[in-house]
């Protein structure tokens, strides 16, 4: 056995690394880049423009055909990559009204349930305006016009973020939401459909990709331009909201899904490894990553895993994800846990320990915290009520998950009175020739006498 890094044998995925600077080193390390895109991937782009191009360079050359040829440089992307290209990008009422009455019957009492909770908890997250009529000063909160949201369709098509964006962007305020999501040949699927209307979701366009962001951010003949785009995406969509930062506004820049869960002796190895494993089916691959100091645990998870791994339909996704991303990692003490989780900020930290309000108020970088065995990370995913649209990457160091201030804006406000414009001219005045800006002086001085 080695003392750095376990393997049970050569068919378990799940490897146990011992020691805070190992667990760094390899469970924790992340690359500088901010997506991966495998070979395979590469290749298929390449195909579109028929060269061989970096994934950052493919997709400004998506966006620029996007702006230059508009719908059409929509369907040409699409037709290369082998997407469905209808007719229409837009779906109509009708399309979506009988995909939506082919759902399951109890499906729709199940949405209206997670709805409801999404919206209870944004409209309490919404911030407050002000007038300060001491300073005469004031700040006011308005939403965007229009936002889209973009959802994942393919090979999980995640209806349940519809509900998780699309909701706090109504609470915020906005006009008009849009949704564009890749379809298949068979059409919109009808959990889709009926997740759209539970979210009041009226315009949706059957786009996707890179090709799907541009022409959101930058408009089409049938695809109106946004304000905002929110929601997460495969590595092409990551680094097209990227790239168009500032000509649009954007949520986050969402990579694949991470958990971290840091358990004691009083967790099931059972339930943990359920947990890493719901996340890990994600592919991407995600990172299922559980720390503890207790080596029969630790153990115990790496068995339950291949256990639970065995009837899995997506098991190969699940192994692919532990294999590249994942593993349990043993420490010294909670202590020293809670120190690794904090300096790699995971998406979603999970504390299946005794007493996890106790740690709770030293926890500062996650996108999410779970408490306890009964506040698993699924019933975030899908009913818990804050948006499952949460950072990665490291970058809840400095960044929240989607919220309605993810749709809002502030707006300064200033109403002085002739007596306060007189005190504070010529404050202005002198720091403005401090700066060498003497128009900027004379313009104050001219309030001296308001």
């Amino acid at each position: 056995m080695n003392p750095i890094q376990d393997q049970l044998s050569d068919e378990s995925p799940v490897r146990v690394i011992h020691g805070a600077d190992e667990i760094r080193k390899v469970l924790l390390n992340r690359s500088t880049g901010l997506v991966e895109i495998d070979e395979e991937a590469a290749g298929i782009s390449s195909q579109v423009f028929h060269e061989s191009l970096t994934p950052e360079a493919f997709v400004d050359r998506v966006i620029r055909t996007v702006e230059a040829e508009g719908d059409m440089g929509v369907r040409n992307i699409a037709q290369a990559l082998d997407d469905n290209t209808p007719g229409s990008f837009e779906i109509p009422s009708a399309h979506l009204a009988h995909a939506r009455s082919r759902a399951t019957s109890n499906l729709g009492t199940d949405f209206q349930l997670a709805a409801d909770r999404i919206r209870a908890f944004h409209e309490q997250e919404l911030p407050t305006a002000f007038d300060d009529t001491s300073n005469e000063t004031g700040q006011r909160w308005i939403p965007v016009d229009r936002a889209g949201i973009y959802v994942p369709g393919q090979a999980a098509p995640l209806v349940s973020t519809v509900l998780m964006a699309a909701i706090p962007a109504q609470v915020a305020g906005v006009a008009e939401v849009v949704v564009t999501t890749p379809v298949g040949h068979d059409g919109i699927s009808p959990a889709m459909a009926l997740a759209l209307h539970v979210a009041g979701v009226k315009r949706v366009f059957t786009i996707g990709g890179a090709q799907a962001i541009a022409a959101l951010a930058i408009g089409t003949e049938s695809v109106p331009r946004c304000d905002v785009i929110a929601g997460p995406g495969n590595p092409w969509v990551v680094l097209a909201k990227r790239a168009l930062y500032g000509i649009v506004g954007i949520d986050l820049l969402p990579g694949p899904t991470e958990t971290l869960i840091i358990a004691d002796a009083t967790a099931d190895a059972a339930d943990v490894a359920a947990d890493l494993i719901a996340q890990a089916e994600h592919g991407g691959p995600a990172s299922p990553i559980a720390l503890t100091s207790e080596r029969s645990l630790a153990t115990s998870i790496t068995h339950e895993v291949q256990s639970q791994l065995a009837d899995l339909p997506r098991g190969q996704l699940a192994r692919d994800s532990f294999r590249l991303r994942g593993g349990v990692g043993i420490v010294d003490s909670l202590n020293e846990a809670i120190n690794l989780a904090n300096a790699y900020a995971p998406e979603h930290l999970c504390l299946l320990v005794q007493d996890a309000e106790a740690l709770l108020p030293r926890i500062r970088h996650a996108g999410g915290v779970f408490l306890g065995r009964t506040s698993p990370e699924v019933l975030g995913d899908y009913v818990a009520g804050p948006s499952h649209v949460m950072p990665t990457g490291g970058t809840a160091r400095f960044s929240s998950p989607l919220g309605v201030r993810s749709f809002l804006k502030s707006m300064s406000v200033i109403r002085f009175s002739g007596t306060r414009a007189a005190e504070l001219a010529p404050v202005a005045a002198r720091m403005a020739r401090a700066e060498g800006l003497e128009g900027h002086a004379r313009a104050a001085e001219r309030r001296t006498n308001s």
